[in-house]
């Protein structure tokens, strides 16, 4: 293949549009026969689109990263849900890149969908490439990647692979839990650190478990728990962890603390080797992230920071030895000598001091343990510090200096809080100075506190602390929310428009969902930004609250161009019964447009609305003239089951008992979707439908009319 300079560049949205028909035609490929017409319509347009493609390159390649598509070494939109797809579909099959090339036909295109669309298990890259062969794919090559195949020998594999290509699924294999720590080969940690910390970058923390963060440090380490690691392995570690995004960061700094602190001697060797500046810097991350040292890691850095790297003897000072700043005279030093140790101190004393090297504290009076570390840890200390001070500000007997001084103390703590997440704290900080304002107490200070709490700057602070941690304190994180009431709902609106995790922003949701009515005047506001995504949102926010106040805003939004936007805003009017709403689904359910109709039937089932049954029956009575017509149909009657309105069974009973000879394979598709919605109605209503479904010739129709009837029995 030709450099990546050397090459044309493609146009990125042509290169777009031929990725989304690639999907959809895949897609209807799996669901329709080969004669359908949506598929050869959607083979049609992806076979227009590569054309258009090979008129600016003969050949087009595609490299697969789990669910990211690459070209040109170029990630493409890693949130694009259609590019994620595709790659998806394409990393099951563990194909790690595949190339269409001029002169690649309609019916090739059919059988790679067909076959990247199958169900081929876990089954070795030979057994894949054996069935590709046996397609004859002249103008599409693929490359598999077999995790078997991955053995190593005198430095070099069996099966030669580009090297960020493995890396990269030694990586995911890793996470995903996929690969185990012992069946990793040896080049796992040689992945250089800013690469490993570049795709561990893409997973969302919430993705990962604790005992990840634990499998990754250790086999990136060593290959074994019986294997020492090195003052190398600390080094690119410690590389790794400086690459990493700051939630990650803090994850990964834990698991590592709990390494270091399982193998105290490897740690100890390790840190005496790396430099003063690097453990400095070790030092600064774990302070950075706030975390709390293990007691033996915690006394290793303590003797290190008394010991020099060259040991004792190094630090002769002319006749003498200098120790901690202290000059001790030759004749001290040598009294302290190995020779004369006896001399200093007897044998009796020796055996008392190595019973208490010998003694074992661990284990003795675990709970009194526990509860004296919880009593003296930073955290509590600096909990118990901020009440000392809210005591004090509540009490009379400070002047108006000390006042003005504690509050200066806790106005800098409550930044802390915010960061590690503490929102209890705040909100009491918050009641305190409330109460002395409510008294006049110093009412200057007071005033000037509480404006500073509820200054812009703060209030982003707490939406940017609420965005990484509000998730794990929920209930304070409300409660705080509460406090501020509509001060703080713009900030969350606008923290939610801009949000990229699809996690955070359904926690940022659920917090808005909770202040009801009073989010929805700058719901509503937000509703004229041009984005569609953000009236999507918003409509979601304001259907939660199922308010008559906003049907004259949503109602224009029905017929939006976008019709996840339109459809957002029918059901927003759906939850409550909204006539506009009902009118809204009507129109669409006889629309041209097959997408139109296909969201039209689907949120008709969702709301189980029984006005709709008759324009449903009308559609199940359309007499079908093709197989893609039956097809059609099948939406319909699972929507007509969701409803369970016995008014539908007549026009059921007569599509079953329609014959097709032309049509057969979606006539019988479409017998077995009646029988499987008939859970819905009442047994009674259909015990003849029952009784016929277990004498058919259909082992599926047989086996739902036997469930059916044997729920009725038990």
């Amino acid at each position: 293949m030709a450099d990546k300079e050397e090459k044309i560049p493609l146009d990125a949205r042509l290169l777009s549009d031929a990725i989304i028909e690639l999907n959809i035609s895949r897609r209807n490929v799996s669901i329709y026969p080969r004669d359908h017409p949506s598929v050869d319509k959607s083979l049609s347009k992806a076979f227009e689109y590569m054309q258009k493609l090979f008129e600016l390159r003969p050949e087009i390649t595609l490299a697969i990263a789990r669910d990211t598509l690459i070209i040109d070494d170029y990630y493409l939109d890693k949130k694009n849900p259609v590019y994620r797809e595709f790659a998806l579909n394409l990393s099951r099959m563990n194909i790690a890149h595949v190339t269409f090339i001029t002169g690649l036909t309609k019916d090739e295109l059919y059988e790679f969908h067909r076959f990247i669309s199958g169900r081929m298990g876990e089954v070795p890259a030979e057994t894949v490439e054996e069935k590709l062969r046996e397609l004859n794919l002249i103008h599409i090559r693929t490359g598999l990647i077999d995790y078997g195949a991955f053995l190593f020998e005198e430095g070099k594999t069996s099966r030669e692979k580009p090297a960020e290509q493995l890396w990269e699924r030694y990586i995911y294999g890793m996470l995903e839990g996929t690969l185990n720590a012992a069946d990793m080969p040896e080049e796992f940690r040689e992945i250089p650190p800013e690469v490993l910390a570049r795709f561990v970058n893409t997973v969302t923390a919430d993705d990962l478990k604790e005992e990840t963060y634990d499998r990754v440090i250790t086999t990136y380490m060593r290959r074994s728990s019986e294997t020492a690691f090195s003052s190398k392995d600390l080094k690119r570690l410690l590389a790794f962890i400086n690459g990493l995004k700051p939630e990650l960061k803090k994850q990964f700094l834990t698991s590592s603390l709990r390494t270091f602190s399982g193998d105290i001697d490897s740690t100890y060797k390790a840190l005496r080797e790396v430099s003063v500046d690097e453990v400095i810097e070790l030092l600064s991350g774990i302070n950075e992230q706030k975390l709390a040292i293990p007691e033996a890691l915690k006394n290793l850095l303590d003797k290190l920071s008394i010991l020099p790297q060259e040991g004792i003897d190094s630090l002769s000072f002319e006749s003498g030895l200098l120790v901690d700043d202290i000059f001790l005279a030759p004749d001290i030093a040598n009294l302290l000598g190995e020779a004369n140790f006896g001399a200093f101190i007897d044998d009796a004393y020796q055996k008392e001091i190595q019973k208490l090297l010998d003694f074992k504290a661990r284990g003795t009076a675990p709970a009194e343990l526990k509860e004296w570390e919880r009593e003296y840890s930073d955290d509590v200390i600096e909990i118990d510090f901020n009440q000392t001070l809210l005591e004090l500000l509540l009490s009379d007997i400070l002047s108006e200096e000390e006042y003005q001084s504690f509050i200066t103390l806790i106005s800098d703590q409550s930044v802390q809080f915010i960061w590690t997440g503490q929102y209890g704290q705040i909100l009491r900080i918050l009641h305190v100075l409330e109460e002395n304002a409510e008294h006049n107490k110093f009412s200057d200070t007071t005033t000037e506190a509480l404006r500073y709490y509820h200054s812009v700057e703060y209030v982003a602070g707490l939406i940017s602390s609420l965005r990484m941690l509000g998730r794990q304190m929920r209930a304070d994180a409300w409660l705080l929310c509460e406090y501020y009431g509509q001060e703080i709902i713009p900030f969350l609106l606008d923290a939610l428009i801009q949000e990229e995790s699809q996690t955070v922003r359904r926690f940022f949701m659920e917090l808005l969902k909770q202040f009801g009515a009073g989010v929805i005047p700058e719901a509503i506001k937000r509703l004229g930004d041009p984005r569609w995504f953000v009236k999507r949102n918003m409509l979601y926010i304001l259907g939660e609250i199922n308010s008559p106040e906003v049907f004259p805003s949503v109602r224009p939004y029905c017929r939006h161009e976008n019709l996840k936007v339109s459809f957002e805003a029918i059901k927003c009017l759906l939850g409550v019964g909204d006539r506009y709403g009902i009118q809204a689904v009507r129109d669409y359910l006889h629309s041209e447009s097959r997408e139109q109709v296909e969201q039209a039937i689907a949120l008709s089932g969702v709301f189980r609305i029984r006005e709709f049954v008759p324009d449903l029956l009308q559609m199940l009575r359309k007499r079908g003239i093709s197989g893609a017509d039956l097809y059609d149909k099948i939406p319909v009657v699972r929507t007509l089951g969701d409803i369970g309105d016995p008014a539908a069974l007549p026009v059921l009973r007569e599509a079953l008992s329609e014959k097709s000879f032309l049509f057969r394979g979606a006539s019988e598709r479409l017998k077995e979707e009646i029988f499987s919605s008939l859970k819905n109605y009442q047994y009674d209503d259909i015990r003849d439908m029952i009784d016929a479904g277990l004498k058919s010739k259909n082992q599926y129709i047989r086996e739902e009319s036997l469930r059916l009837s044997r729920a009725r029995s038990g």
